[in-house]
């Protein structure tokens, strides 16, 4: 599924949700534990207290809250990031100026503007290497639903304006099917909403694995999920579709204490008209899926006009 991770200008390896959750933590604490020492920092260098001894070392930058957490405890998908080294060559040139700026406060001498402004370029220099690294797990987070760990809704509309624009310009025919799953609060109701949640999760894995690489899948809302099927004819769609509708009737969702349950799903087909709106595209489908609903749930229906 090309669509869970978007990409950003800066590489990164590919996470899973809990992976990206986990590296924004650490980068938080990180950038949290600079922010306490540049405070006491500057505190001591405009109240002239006395240095602390750490940053009176030529190794400085190893001994804060941030040197270790960088050099001992960071996150492995941290560390092949490949902003991680850069982050590190800007803590110890900041941490230089720093030393030399406490050692000037120690032996009582006053601190030249020249000098300070060192200190401070170096400061904003970390700061923002450091935040880079945030960009893309964070951005990840925000176009990924945290539940099922498949795209949101969010990311789900720049896709299909693109998949529209391709289809203007290559006369190509594509899909899209909206999927609701049946009598889903029934599964809330009798066993819980983790039960709930897990039944999501499942099926959200079971479509995301059994697309062609091509497809896409995204969480739409509630128990919705919508999927975009590029380069597909209608026959070709609705195969597509039924097959995935029929191999999760049968799959078995294990929700713990030893039960076990099933679940269907109704799909609604809308074709990709480069003429429509995602808006319109999105209304024609779920309109099909209802008609699915209305046949008696696990089935597919097609859009075929408001007369239809």
């Amino acid at each position: 599924m090309a669509n869970r991770r978007p990409k950003e200008d800066v590489p990164f390896l590919q996470l899973t949700v809990d992976e990206a959750r986990e590296v924004v933590d650490q980068l938080e604490e990180a950038l949290e534990a600079h922010r306490r020492w540049l405070q006491r920092f500057q505190t001591m260098l405009v109240c002239r207290s006395k240095p602390s001894k750490w940053d009176l070392r030529e190794d400085a930058h190893l001994n804060g809250e941030f040197g270790r957490w960088y050099h001992k405890r960071a996150n492995p998908y941290l560390k092949r990031h490949p902003l991680f080294a850069t982050v590190g060559k800007h803590h110890r040139k900041m941490h230089v100026q720093a030393t030399k700026l406490a050692r000037l406060v120690a032996e009582g001498k006053a601190i030249e503007a020249a000098r300070y402004k060192k200190f401070s370029a170096a400061v904003d220099s970390f700061k923002m290497s450091l935040r880079a690294m945030f960009i893309q797990p964070r951005e990840m987070l925000r176009y990924i639903d945290p539940l099922t760990g498949v795209a949101n809704r969010y990311a789900m509309l720049p896709q299909v304006e693109q998949e529209l624009e391709r289809i203007r310009r290559t006369q190509e025919t594509g899909w899209l099917a909206l999927a609701d799953l049946d009598r889903f609060k029934a599964v809330n109701d009798t066993w819980g909403h983790q039960a709930g949640d897990v039944v999501l999760k499942a099926a959200a894995g079971y479509l995301g694995d059994h697309l062609r690489k091509y497809d896409q899948l995204y969480r739409y809302g509630g128990e919705e999920f919508l999927l975009i099927l590029p380069n597909s004819t209608e026959a070709n769609a609705k195969r597509i579709i039924d097959r995935l509708r029929r191999g999760l009737a049968k799959t078995g969702i294990d929700i713990g204490k030893g039960k076990t349950l099933s679940v269907t799903a109704s799909f609604g087909l809308a074709r990709l008209d480069p003429e429509q709106t995602v808006q319109t595209i999105v209304e024609r489908a779920d309109q099909a899926m209802y008609a699915a609903k209305q046949a008696g749930r696990n089935r597919t229906r097609v859009w075929q006009g408001e007369d239809a």
